[in-house]
C-alpha cells in the first residue's frame, strides 16, 4: 500500500511540478508596473448605473414608506386572523379583541367542520374550553390557526401543523358558504338585536374550498429571497413543477399567474410581491379553489389580514 502511495506521488509530481514546455504554449504577457498605472482598467458608465438603479429599486422593494402603504390599505376590517404557536399566553391580535369589545362578549365558538366548541377568552388569552379543543383537534403548541369570523362571534378554523399544512381530521369539511348559510348562528346565551358588519377578505365569501385534489398551506415571506417563494415540504406532491407548472393564484378580484420551478414559486412572483406589497415575515397563506387555484390570504406580523381595496367585501351578521 505504501509503495503504491508513493508511487502515485512521484507520478503526480512529475507531471505537475516541471516546467514543462507544453503548458507554456500560449503564455500571458504581463505588463510593467509603470506601464499599468499609464493604462487603468476601464469602467462602464452603463454598468456603475444599472447596478445603482438595481440597488435602489430593491431597496424600494424591501422597504415601502409607512405613507405609501397605508394609502393602498383598505380601511375595512378584516375578518381573518392568524394565531401562531398556540398556548394559553396566545398574544392576541388587537383588532381581535376589539371585536369582542365591540360585541360586548368574552366567548366566542370555534367552528372545525361538522364540530364546534365554546371558548372563554380572558386577560388576552384563551381560558375555559381551550384544553378540550386542543385535545379533541390534536392542536400542538407550534400549530397555526386561520380564523375567519362568520358573525355572532363564531369563527371558522383552518388549522396548520408544524409542517406548515393543514390537519384534516374525521370532521373536517370545507369552508361554509357564508352567504347561504344561516346568517345568524343561535347563542343561548345573547339576547339582543341584530347588526350587520361590512368586513373585507381575499377570501369570497361563497369561496368554495377544495380538499380532494390539493391541500392549503402556509409560507412565511423572507425579503432575503425576494425573487421566489419555497414551497413547504410534503406539498410538492400537490404542487411541483411537472404536475403543476403554472399556479393561478387570487387575491380578491385580481389574479396572478405564477409559475413554479424547483419547488418554488418563480415566475411573476416578484410582481406579486410589488403588487401587494410584502413585508419581511408576512404569512401567506393559501387556500385551494382546484389542483392550480388558490386564494392567497396575506398577514401581517400581528396575525391579521392585510385588506387591500380590491378584495371582497361582503356583510357579516352579529348580535348587537
Amino acid at each position: 500500500m505504501l509503495l503504491i502511495y508513493a508511487a502515485g506521488v512521484l507520478l503526480t509530481s512529475l507531471i505537475t511540478v516541471p516546467n514543462w514546455p507544453f503548458l507554456n504554449r500560449h503564455p500571458l504577457k504581463w505588463l510593467d508596473p509603470s506601464e499599468a498605472e499609464k493604462h487603468p482598467k476601464p469602467v462602464s458608465a452603463n454598468t456603475s448605473s444599472k447596478k445603482k438603479a438595481g440597488k435602489k429599486s430593491m431597496a424600494e422593494t424591501m422597504s415601502v414608506s409607512p405613507t405609501n402603504f397605508h394609502l393602498t390599505i383598505s380601511s375595512l376590517p378584516a375578518c381573518c386572523f392568524l394565531l401562531k404557536c398556540i398556548h394559553r399566553g396566545q398574544v392576541l391580535p388587537t383588532q381581535f379583541e376589539l371585536l369582542l369589545h365591540q360585541h360586548h362578549c368574552n366567548r366566542i365558538i370555534l367552528r372545525v367542520g361538522l364540530r364546534q366548541w365554546t371558548i372563554t377568552v380572558t386577560d388576552h388569552s384563551f381560558e375555559e374550553g381551550w384544553d378540550a379543543f386542543c385535545e379533541h383537534n390534536i392542536v400542538k403548541r407550534h400549530d397555526t390557526l386561520l380564523l375567519r369570523h362568520s358573525g355572532n362571534l363564531i369563527f371558522d378554523v383552518i388549522h396548520f401543523c408544524e409542517l406548515q399544512k393543514q390537519v384534516l381530521l374525521p370532521w373536517t369539511v370545507p369552508l361554509p358558504d357564508l352567504l347561504h348559510m344561516n346568517v345568524v348562528a343561535s347563542r343561548d346565551d345573547i339576547h339582543t338585536p341584530t347588526r350587520q358588519l361590512q368586513v373585507a377578505s381575499s377570501l369570497r365569501p361563497n369561496f368554495c374550498q377544495d380538499l380532494s385534489d390539493s391541500i392549503c398551506f402556509y409560507q412565511v415571506f423572507n425579503s432575503a429571497t425576494p425573487n421566489s417563494l419555497k414551497i413547504p415540504r410534503f406539498i410538492d406532491h400537490f404542487i411541483n413543477g411537472s404536475k403543476t407548472p403554472m399556479l393561478l393564484i387570487n387575491t380578491g378580484n385580481k389574479s396572478t399567474q405564477i409559475g413554479v420551478k424547483h419547488e418554488r414559486l418563480h415566475q411573476n412572483w416578484r410582481d406579486f410581491i410589488l403588487e401587494h406589497q410584502l413585508q419581511h415575515n408576512e404569512t401567506l397563506v393559501f387556500v385551494p379553489e382546484s389542483e392550480n387555484i388558490f386564494t392567497a390570504l396575506i398577514f401581517d406580523d400581528t396575525g391579521v389580514e392585510k385588506v387591500f381595496p380590491w378584495y371582497h367585501t361582503f356583510n357579516i351578521y352579529s348580535h348587537a
